[in-house]
């Protein structure tokens, strides 16, 4: 589903404002989660949490941050794995949806809910063993830069690190056949934000998200592509697949994923990181 901004289409170089965000994320709720019954939300989820497991702490009371976990996709199968999590989100209408869903699932007592924006997070300095910003909250933020820092900031000495962000090339190609224009200045880095996978944002080259976090103070271990997008739309939102034919693609994807000659070609960047 395309955000209002990539509907009208906005070159303009410039994040939305809070209130907007927030109203057009309240609005998406409650048709969000619906994506991932779909062949393309099934082939995302298994890419994160491959990322994710890697990085996960083997001491169940370790703290684990969901920042920008909206509707609770991650909050909730780590909190049946029996590991506190806090979730924040910008987005109230998202995490009233997180709240009826960890209530059905009676795992309430396990996750925390704050809404904070993850450019101004309320927490202390190296509070988190592990911190997690998955399906594009830094490339979203009204100040990614501040979310970058934010992140980093509460993450522990020795903590993990696991992020999604929209790609800078997938962006150029997506741009390049419509308005060759726009798509020159995204590779030139003249422009930082277009209509990436996840809606109108922040877009990373491999090299940029590295040195980004880096200089906050994250080692990079990892940065892997996601290429889901570069299947038909007709197969993406399929309802009904083979598990013989999933099998397949998500062994592609796999390969794909952590191919360091394509990985800046995919429609996301995943990073893995660990405090220093």
């Amino acid at each position: 589903m395309l955000c209002a901004r990539c509907k009208r289409y906005m070159p303009e170089d410039t994040p939305g404002e809070i209130k907007d965000v927030q109203k057009e994320w309240d609005e998406r709720s409650v048709s969000y989660d619906t994506y991932f019954n779909t062949f393309g939300g099934k082939l995302d989820e298994y890419l994160r949490w491959k990322s994710i497991k890697e990085s996960l702490p083997e001491d169940k009371t370790a703290r684990i941050l969901d920042a920008g976990g909206g509707t609770g996709m991650v909050a909730l199968p780590l909190a049946a794995m029996g590991y506190a999590v806090t979730l924040c989100d910008l987005s109230p209408g998202q995490l009233k949806v997180a709240e009826e869903k960890l209530r059905k699932h009676q795992l309430s007592e396990k996750v925390g809910i704050i809404e904070a924006d993850i450019a101004e997070l309320p927490f202390p300095d190296g509070f988190f063993d592990l911190v997690l910003a998955i399906r594009g909250p830094i490339s979203l933020a009204t100040a990614p830069s501040k979310a970058v820092v934010e992140l980093s900031r509460v993450t522990k000495r020795g903590g993990k690190i696991c992020v999604d962000v929209s790609s800078r090339y997938w962006a150029v190609i997506r741009e390049y056949g419509r308005d060759p224009g726009t798509a020159l200045k995204l590779i030139r880095s003249e422009l930082d934000h277009a209509c990436g996978a996840h809606g109108f944002g922040r877009v990373f080259s491999p090299g940029e998200l590295e040195e980004t976090f880096e200089k906050n103070g994250i080692k990079v271990t990892g940065i892997y592509g996601d290429f889901v997008y570069y299947l038909p739309e007709e197969m993406r939102k399929a309802t009904k697949w083979e598990e013989r034919s999933f099998n397949q693609v998500t062994e592609i994807l796999e390969r794909l994923s952590r191919e360091p000659s394509v990985t800046g070609m995919g429609n996301d960047l995943i990073l893995v990181g660990e405090k220093y």
